[in-house]
């Protein structure tokens, strides 16, 4: 199966072309695929083109005024997206997609929770999310809330009531999600947040996947605060029913400039056409013949290389290679 990495992040703005370049230059060297970016500043006429040959898929939720809002997902070139559906609210505070990566049906989600009435803010958008998903669920985002105030925060205290928290903590498990960094690291005391005016430190981003997918994921980090006042939060995903990338065989034409190779090539021809080219065979038929004939050629005198590459099988000719 093969792996992916999602990362979540809150930017504190990109509407520079230096902090986007910057930004983008990060998430590439952390192997980012997909890509949760909230705070993204963009107002719905004015979202600059997220130019980076790495990252080739980008969607996104602006708002009309020059609030500091905005979300957006970024799927890297490794990432075989087909896009199905896209849901946005009007203050860019979310953005849901539904699509297919390779032959799975994904949900992915992104949400920049607000700094007053978090709690249902985050049940409606839960509760959209929910009617618009399908398949697998992938959410994330700043959600502005620590789940558990007295293991994710350093002063273990919230301005949030518990009974409230514990409202939001039922809506998740309805969704089957859970959260991969506390799931893998249950007694562990990390922050991705510091508040000056506080003088405290906070997990207010989330990466949340199904409870059914735990063994699907690998590593959970929270890294080191970089270009902005919030830490990148990862998971390294294996996605499930998917198979290994492959090489197809491919000719060498090295092969050709053997005088051996081409000896060996035109007396196999002399002796095909000898004894096929007659008057009950046409020349469409012949064409054809001597087509896989000289196919079936090559890749005899690649056979030696093949096995020493430790090439197993060829998709397109539907060859396998024994030990």
């Amino acid at each position: 199966m093969a792996s992916i990495k999602i990362v979540t992040y809150n930017v504190h703005g990109l509407n520079s072309p230096s902090k986007r370049s910057q930004v983008l230059g990060l998430l590439k060297r952390h192997r980012a695929d997909i890509c949760l970016l909230q705070e993204t500043h963009f107002q719905k006429q004015k979202i600059p083109i997220m130019k980076h040959m790495y990252y080739t898929q980008w969607f996104h939720s602006g708002t009309d005024s020059k609030a500091s809002k905005g979300v957006s997902i970024g799927l890297s070139r490794h990432v075989n997206f087909t896009l199905i559906d896209i849901c946005t609210d009007q203050e860019g505070r979310f953005v849901f997609l539904k699509g297919r990566i390779g032959t799975t049906t994904f949900t992915i989600g992104n949400v920049y929770a607000p700094n007053i009435e978090q709690i249902p803010w985050l049940r409606t958008a839960l509760k959209k999310l929910s009617s618009f998903s399908e398949g697998t669920l992938i959410l994330g985002g700043y959600l502005n809330v620590a789940l558990n105030p007295i293991i994710d925060t350093s002063t273990g205290r919230s301005s949030i009531r518990f009974k409230s928290l514990a409202k939001l903590s039922r809506s998740l498990p309805s969704l089957q999600l859970t959260d991969i960094w506390r799931t893998l690291h249950p007694s562990v005391k990390d922050y991705t947040f510091y508040s000056i005016p506080h003088n405290s430190y906070s997990r207010i981003d989330y990466l949340f996947l199904p409870a059914a997918h735990i063994q699907n994921c690998q590593s959970a980090s929270i890294l080191s605060q970089v270009l902005s006042d919030h830490s990148l939060v990862e998971v390294v995903y294996e996605l499930p029913h998917t198979p290994p990338p492959f090489r197809c065989w491919r000719l060498d034409d090295l092969l050709l400039k053997s005088p051996q190779n081409v000896k060996r090539i035109n007396s196999s021809l002399s002796e095909f056409f000898a004894q096929n080219d007659n008057e009950e065979v046409s020349m469409q038929t012949l064409w054809e013949a001597h087509k896989s004939y000289v196919r079936g050629e090559l890749i005899s005198l690649s056979l030696p290389m093949l096995a020493k590459s430790g090439h197993k099988n060829c998709p397109t000719c539907n060859l396998k290679f024994l030990d």
